[in-house]
């Protein structure tokens, strides 16, 4: 093994070297591109960040204090991930400009404009896709706009979901994993009795309350199985599927949860209990994704969209 003159052996700077050349070659044609924007471009690419200014600064720490829209956090770099992902497939996009994607971008602007007046969240955010589609089709047309429309419908996931329309589904799935989890455990022989969303166990009344129902990781989940199915490429029926597979999966990894904590209070106590209520979120999440990918490879999710064979 030979080393360089500072003493550091060749075969640990040979594959950084590799490395930093790989991102070399990756991020080079994106800089390219992007400094071939026109003045008009970025001044429209700014014009659209000033404008989201007012309504991100109350958005985000909204999305922050609550934990079912924690996840909406990570929508935007995503979004902005895929489509730096699909450089390569939308380089040299046929330019076809339409007075149309003003007209879009307009109705954007005045349906944004109204969800912050209003303090509607979700109309607020909701509008973002509409406005840099219409953008998009205004400097550059439809075919760039078909190319890189996933990642802009994306961003609806950043749209909070006004709390009317979700509170009754909220309600609903915690009676679900509350009567799944007493027939599991009856199932199983346990001395188990539920009154609405309250479990009684021998010594022991444990609550489902709406923060254990699951609907708030479901939410993220969902999220998560529309970018699994469009990452690899699924027909659309196969995709929808597996969308519609989310939520069962996510139900059923909770209603397991709630079984398991009930046998751990009626075996070692409300204390033993309490400690594994906080860890049992992350198992919730394993189970959830495990069972999911498993699915997904059955459906078909083998390669990606991006795969060069």
């Amino acid at each position: 093994m030979s080393s360089n003159d500072a003493g550091v052996p060749e075969d640990l700077v040979q594959p950084k070297h590799q490395f930093t050349q790989s991102v070399a070659v990756w991020l080079n044609p994106i800089l390219e591109d992007l400094s071939r924007w026109s003045v008009t471009t970025w001044l429209v690419a700014a014009l659209v960040f000033l404008l989201y200014v007012p309504v991100l600064a109350e958005t985000v720490p909204y999305w922050l204090s609550q934990e079912t829209y924690s996840f909406c956090i990570l929508i935007g770099p995503i979004s902005l991930g895929l489509i730096v992902m699909l450089h390569q497939q939308v380089r040299g996009t046929v330019q076809s400009p339409s007075i149309l994607g003003f007209w879009l971008a307009v109705v954007g602007v005045v349906v944004e404009w109204s969800g912050w007046y209003l303090r509607v969240r979700f109309i607020a955010m909701a509008a973002l896709p509409i406005i840099i589609s219409g953008a998009i089709i205004a400097r550059h047309g439809m075919p760039l706009f078909r190319k890189l429309r996933f990642p802009i419908a994306f961003l609806l996931f950043a749209a909070p979901i006004p709390e009317p329309i979700l509170t009754p589904t909220d309600v609903m799935a915690q009676r679900i994993s509350t009567i799944g989890a007493q027939w599991i455990m009856e199932f199983l022989g346990f001395a188990i009795v539920r009154e609405g969303s309250v479990l009684q166990v021998p010594g022991m009344a444990l609550n489902v309350a709406e923060a254990c129902s699951g609907f708030k990781k479901l939410i993220a989940f969902f999220c998560f199985a529309v970018l699994y199915g469009w990452f690899f490429k699924l027909p659309k029926g196969k995709w929808l599927l597996l969308i519609l597979v989310s939520f069962p999966i996510a139900l059923a990894a909770n209603i397991i949860r709630i079984a398991g904590l009930v046998a751990l209070a009626t075996w070692y106590g409300a204390h033993v209990e309490a400690v594994a209520h906080e860890y049992a979120d992350y198992f919730v999440i394993a189970l959830s994704c495990i069972l999911f990918v498993s699915v997904g490879r059955r459906l078909g999710c083998e390669k990606t969209r991006f795969s060069q064979d």
